[in-house]
């Protein structure tokens, strides 16, 4: 039973099944060469261990942290978590949720700069209808129109990153 205030959308084993066929499509993608998986944090975490014990094909994990200006898309800071050399290498960025494309516009922009590709954008949930660029996701393990989503690696203020399953917040949250 979701804690109140939450709606369960996505249950474990649903989300199991999408990461279990992104998977399969990214190792026929990348079976020449090997990609890197880089996730947005905190938000892609537990989609990012997941993909990587489901895949077959050698991989490189990473980590970014984005910085940014609190209630808005504004980036203050990137942190790599290493010093990983990106250029000649695939790359699949994980992100949570992608809203506006304004971050993932930047961060692909900033990936291409530094010579990788190919690069494909991953999300948890897609929500279309909200952005404000063109950037296109590759593959969405989830579409939405709107809503707050939280669970499976996500958190609203601290809370609710633990859950296996994915929820939708109330507006009485």
């Amino acid at each position: 039973m979701p804690p109140d205030g939450l709606e369960r959308r996505y249950d474990a084993e649903r989300i199991a099944g999408r990461v279990g066929e992104l998977a399969a499509a990214l190792d026929t993608e990348f079976a020449a060469r090997p990609p890197v998986l880089v996730s947005v944090l905190k938000g892609s975490s537990f989609l990012l261990a997941d993909l990587a014990r489901r895949m077959t094909v050698p991989l490189s994990c990473e980590f970014i942290n984005v910085s940014r200006q609190e209630g808005s898309d504004e980036i203050l800071q990137i942190d790599f978590a290493t010093a990983f050399p990106f250029a000649g290498r695939p790359v699949i960025l994980l992100k949570d949720v992608v809203n506006t494309g304004v971050i993932e516009t930047y961060l692909l922009n900033q990936l291409a700069a530094a010579g990788a590709g190919p690069i494909r954008l991953v999300s948890i949930v897609d929500k279309r209808p909200e952005r404000k660029t063109d950037v296109e996701v590759d593959f969405a393990l989830f579409s939405a129109e709107r809503g707050r989503f939280v669970g499976y690696g996500m958190e609203l203020a601290g809370r609710w990153a633990h859950l296996p399953y994915i929820a939708e917040v109330s507006e009485a949250a």
